[in-house]
């Protein structure tokens, strides 16, 4: 597990922690142009004061905290008003267009918080309930329902987000900025335990936020394993496979071949699996 700088210099957590955290804010420093969207403080401020919150999450709460994660906020217009400025008429029809198709929760999102009180009991000590919820509310893939788990349980379970995945396989790999991570998106409960399990060490090594000590992962290791993601590559970009494939922990996923200027290129030397389809998120 090694922590570095964006010139690849090993760095120590807390400092390593510090450093990518800033960038994820408006108006701050980006580390090599990454990430290309920053979050408004005033927005940050009102996600974290739903992580806070002991009652069960309102229908307006879910509203929150669904356009958050997809990327339903206008973060720039919300930090200048201070207020949570939405896009696509969200809140109103409670559908959203991406890139892919359009996700419509026009009726599991009234129906979830008109459910909260019971599925908020239960999550506390059986989050999987609300995973396994049987019809899974529509418009909630896995990423989507994962991101309602983070918000019941307060941060208890931690959010899954592509990028903070792909940070953390680089840091429990030693992968230094601009590597190539070997990433598959999950699809099940037990994926996401793992996923929690690679991201345990990472959390016990940097410092805790003091204000939220019962969260799986703070908010501020959050934040900066997020902005620390986007400056690394997939093997889907490498290889020209759409989306995301298996993880290879410890394999080494590219060379790069010189030779005096009459080949440079990048020789993939491992198998790619199928990609997999998966929710589309605007990542924490």
């Amino acid at each position: 597990m090694i922590f570095f700088d964006a010139q690849g210099n090993q760095i120590p957590p807390a400092q390593w922690m510090s450093t990518y955290e800033r960038s994820y804010f408006l108006n701050q420093p980006k580390q090599n142009g990454q990430p290309r969207n920053q979050t408004s403080p005033f927005v940050e401020n009102q996600v974290c004061t739903l992580l806070r919150q002991t009652s069960p999450l309102s229908r307006q709460d879910l509203i929150l905290a669904m356009a958050w994660k997809i990327g339903l906020i206008d973060h720039s217009l919300s930090e200048a008003s201070q207020r949570v400025e939405y896009r696509q008429d969200w809140p109103t029809k409670l559908t959203a267009k991406t890139q892919f198709r359009v996700l419509d929760f026009s009726t599991s999102i009234p129906h979830l918080a008109a459910s909260m009180p019971r599925i908020a009991h239960i999550s506390q000590t059986n989050p999987q309930h609300l995973y396994t919820l049987a019809p899974r509310p529509k418009g909630f893939g896995h990423v989507y329902i994962l991101t309602v788990v983070f918000f019941v349980t307060r941060g208890r379970h931690p959010i899954y987000d592509k990028y903070a995945h792909i940070a953390a396989l680089a840091i429990s790999q030693g992968l230094p900025p601009g590597s190539f991570v070997n990433y598959k998106e999950g699809q099940k409960w037990s994926d996401y335990q793992l996923y929690g399990k690679l991201l345990l060490p990472i959390a016990k090594a940097c410092p805790p936020d003091p204000e939220t000590p019962w969260m799986f992962v703070s908010r501020p290791l959050d934040r900066a394993l997020w902005v620390y993601g986007h400056l690394f590559h997939t093997d889907s970009k490498a290889c020209e496979a759409r989306n995301r494939v298996q993880a290879y922990p410890q394999a080494e996923p590219t060379r790069s071949v010189d030779l005096k200027g009459i080949l440079v290129g990048r020789i993939c030397d491992y198998p790619i699996p199928r990609a997999m389809a998966g929710d589309v998120e605007r990542s924490t």
